[in-house]
Order: structure tokens, then sequence, then C-alpha cells
């Protein structure tokens, strides 16, 4: 009977619920120091400077700063070591890309009229990578709990009937009509059951209570994630520079977003007789979105001083999940060693769903030194724990995530300081980066170290970037029933070369 629905609903994915958990929203709202070569020299402290294309995507008033029209990119190689740390242990991986960071062009309007207020209005482009989601990580501890409590978290409740495979029946098409029908807990209960890792208390099929196969005082727990992806703003900008004294400026932002997260998880070490050991349990998640996010910002000149304000509006952002997952445990059974794979090879398709990432505030102050160089200075605001997630429909569980997001994101402040020494033709730079805890579990708040130097050839500009930075972060293994805690900190070396030619 439960096949017969199957073929008539063959067409039909899952639909109930989002995918998305804690560990995903701290992915997707992490904020990187990406862009040209200059603004990166600096730490990204130009809200109240302007002048560079990166910095329009940072303050829209930017744009009416520039005396030209200029075009410019921006290429950066990126080194990365990943320290995970898991119940006491410690592990490392390294890798390194390159990167296309940052494209734009801003046309300026120069007024000859000097009798109108307006001296000059911009317009501009700038495509900017504002996050890198690459990544891998690779973790090992011991554990005093087992990848079983996690499919005893979702099973339980779920009568033993919808789990079993009846004649004519294929994994495939039982795990894809859970996921139709009851939803995702469902499909956890399901390969839980049919890998043997657990058991229902009785073989009655209405039975809701189910036991563990795995039995030890301790399991070694190895997680190996890879991450890609990318976030991207593009800035489609208009600003004016009023009686020579204020410039005011506006940014349409449209957002791209590709984020791919695979897990594979393997648990051994169980007791010698135990009934289940090693264990290997593999998930993909796949989201793709866009958005849309509006910034207003000014820019008060006053002599040598530099005044900077900045309002973005929370970031919009539309998201459809896409997931796999794999499942395979060893048994003994008649002094034969057993292999049981679980492999459904089912996509399972989400019905998309709102992610709103909060509004954030700059101020920012700056001191030219006549021709000789200047200091900057920006502090930004931005609270993590308003990060939402909506559907048209009430989902419970997107409840659930909402809730543990505001009660486990902090708000975060972002210092930046940036200073900039011209020699002739050839500016050297430093700065320096600060951002408190997204979580009150980091070890240590992020920081970055600065350096640059640039060579202006009139027509055209060359400029070179050196940024170490030290990122952490804090997660948990699975969302339910296995959310043991790890630390991952990102030491990121990188290097960027950025290009401008006036017109």
């Amino acid at each position: 009977m439960r096949s017969l629905f199957y073929l008539g609903t063959v067409l039909i994915m899952s639909q109930f619920l989002v995918s998305q958990t804690l560990n995903d929203i701290t992915y997707l709202t992490q904020t990187s120091l990406n862009g040209s070569a200059r603004y990166t020299a600096m730490a990204g402290a130009f809200g109240a400077l302007g002048g560079d294309l990166t910095a329009i995507s940072n303050n829209p008033a930017a744009s009416s700063v520039f005396l030209n029209t200029e075009i410019g990119g921006s290429l950066n190689f990126q080194a990365r070591e990943n320290e995970s740390k898991y119940y006491g242990e410690f592990t490392s991986l390294n890798e390194e890309a390159f990167y296309f960071d940052q494209l734009g062009a801003v046309f300026v309007f120069n007024n000859t009229n000097e009798e109108n207020p307006w001296s000059r209005i911009s317009a501009a482009i700038n495509v900017n990578r504002m996050t890198n989601f690459d990544n891998q990580t690779s973790l090992s501890g011991i554990n005093k709990t087992s990848i079983a409590d996690y499919f005893l978290y979702y099973a339980n409740g779920i009568a033993f009937e919808d789990i079993q495979l009846y004649d004519d029946e294929t994994i495939s098409d039982i795990y894809r009509y859970l996921g139709d029908e009851i939803g995702f807990g469902a499909q956890q209960a399901f390969l839980g059951y049919q890998s043997y890792i657990i058991d229902p208390l009785s073989p009655n099929d209405l039975e809701k209570s189910y036991i563990s196969n795995v039995s030890s005082n301790k399991y070694r727990n190895n997680l190996d994630i890879i991450n890609s992806g990318f976030h991207r703003k593009t800035s489609f900008n208009f600003s004016a520079l009023y009686q020579n004294i204020l410039h005011i400026g506006v940014n349409l932002n449209s957002h791209k977003l590709e984020f791919r997260n695979n897990q594979d998880f393997f648990e051994y070490d169980q007791d010698i007789d135990s009934f289940i050991y090693n264990v290997n349990f593999d998930n993909d998640l796949i989201s793709y979105g866009d958005g849309f996010s509006i910034q207003f910002g000014g820019i008060l000149k006053l002599k040598n001083i530099r005044i900077g304000a900045t309002y973005d509006s929370p970031q919009w952002i539309d998201i459809k999940d896409e997931t796999q997952q794999k499942l395979s445990a060893y048994r003994f059974e008649d002094d034969l060693e057993i292999q049981e794979i679980i492999d459904p090879e089912i996509t399972n398709s989400y019905s998309p769903y709102r992610l709103k990432i909060p509004s954030k505030t700059s101020l920012s102050f700056a001191y030219v030194f006549n021709m000789s160089g200047l200091i900057s200075i920006d502090y930004s605001s931005q609270n993590l724990s308003n990060s939402y997630l909506s559907q048209n429909d009430t989902s419970e569980y997107l409840n659930s995530v909402n809730t543990e997001v505001s009660k486990t994101l902090n708000p975060i402040n972002t210092l930046k300081i940036g200073g900039e020494y011209r020699f002739k033709d050839i500016s050297f730079r430093a700065g320096y980066y600060y951002q408190t805890k997204n979580q009150d579990t980091n070890i240590n708040e992020d920081q970055a170290v600065t350096l640059g130097i640039g060579f202006d050839f009139g027509a055209s500009n060359l400029n070179l970037s050196l940024i170490k930075f030290e990122k952490n972060k804090d997660f948990v293994l699975f969302a339910k029933g296995l959310n043991s805690p790890y630390q991952i900190k990102e030491n990121l070396t990188q290097i960027t070369l950025s290009y401008n030619f006036k017109l």
C-alpha cells in the first residue's frame, strides 16, 4: 500500500523542512576582509575616506570622492591553516588557492556650474566577494556519546511500522516517502534502523521507543569537513558631493550565495563485543541563495578631518537547500563480518526560505596629513542574534532554529584601524582589524594585521597587500543527539594584487 502511494508521488520531493542548522547560520553570517589591495592593506578602514572601489561597497558615499572615472580589479592568493580542537585533541590542515576578488568601475561627472551646490555626481558598480566559504577541516577525539544517540533522538516517537521495508519496497522508495510524508526525523530513524544501529524495544508495529546496538564507554569520533562557495555582493551605486563638504550616497545591492558543506563522520573504537562498529555517516548540503540589501552613507569633510557614517539594511536572502545522505556500519553475524550500506541515492530538495542577516551601523573618523598620509578608524556594530529564518508557512523547525540562534549568537563589534604614508609616488600602508566573539564559547576574538604598498603611475596604479588573519568559530557535530562541541581556528595569510586605471 505504501509503495503504491509512493508511485503516485514519485515526483514530489521533501518539502516540509529546511535543512539549515546553527552551524550553517554561523557559516552564512561570517564576514571576511576581502576587496582591493589598498582597502585590505588598511584593514578596511575606509568609511570616512572613500576614493577606493571596494570602499564603495563599504560606504556608498565613497564614489563621489573620486576625481576621475576609474576601472579596476583584484586578484588574491590565500593560504590557510585550519586548527580544530575536539575534546582536547588538535588537528590541522593546510590549503592554498587563488581567487578573483573584486571588479568595479566608477563614473565621475564634475559640474562646471560653480553656482550649483552639487559639484560632483558619480555612479559606480562594484562586485565584491564578501565571504569565501572554501575551507577544509579534520577533527578527531574520544567522546562518551555515540552516533547512535543521534539516530535515537530522531527515532523515539516514530512508529516502528513507518521505518520497516515491506515487500517490493526499496531503500530509496521509503527514504523518499518518509521525507515527503513525515519529515527529516523519520528519514534519520529509517537510516539508523536499516543499518542495525538502533532497534525497537519490541517488534510491535506501533512501538515508538528504540535502543542502541552500539556499546562502549568511549567512542573515537572523526569528522572531515569540506566547505566551498561564496557570498558575493554586487553594488549599484549613486553618490554626490554637496557644497564641496558633504558626500552622500546609496547602494542597491544584489547578493549571490552558494554554500556547499560535505561532512564525512566516522566512529570506531567500540567495545569488542559491540554488535555494531565502525560507523560511517556522510551528509552533503548545498545551499543556493539570491538576495537584496540597501546601504546609505555620508562623508563630511572638515579641513583635514573626515567623518563617515553608514547604515546597512538587513540582507534578505532567499535560499533553497538540497541534501544527500549515506550511512554504513559493520556487524558480525554467524562469524561473518557484514558491512551494511544504506545509500538512498536521493536528493532531498526543500522548500525555499528566507534568511535575514541583521542590519549594521558604522561610524568612521579619519585625519588627512595634507599630501603626506592619513590615519583612519572605523567602528561597526551588528547583532547576529537577530539573524532570522522564515517561510511562507509557519514552521516549528524554523522557530526552534531561530530560538537557538538568538540564544547562541552575539552582537559583534568590529574595529578597523588603517594608516597610509606617501613618499612621492609610493604609498606605504598598514592596518589592524579586531572583531568581538560571535559566541560566548569562542576562545578568542577575530584579529588581523595588514600591510601594503602602492605605486601611482598617474593614469593607473598598482597596489599590493598582505593580511595575517586569525578567525575563531565554534560548532557542534550534529544539531541533535550527538551535539558535542568543537572549535576551529583559521590562520589565514592573504596576498592581494590590484590594478586600476583612469579614463
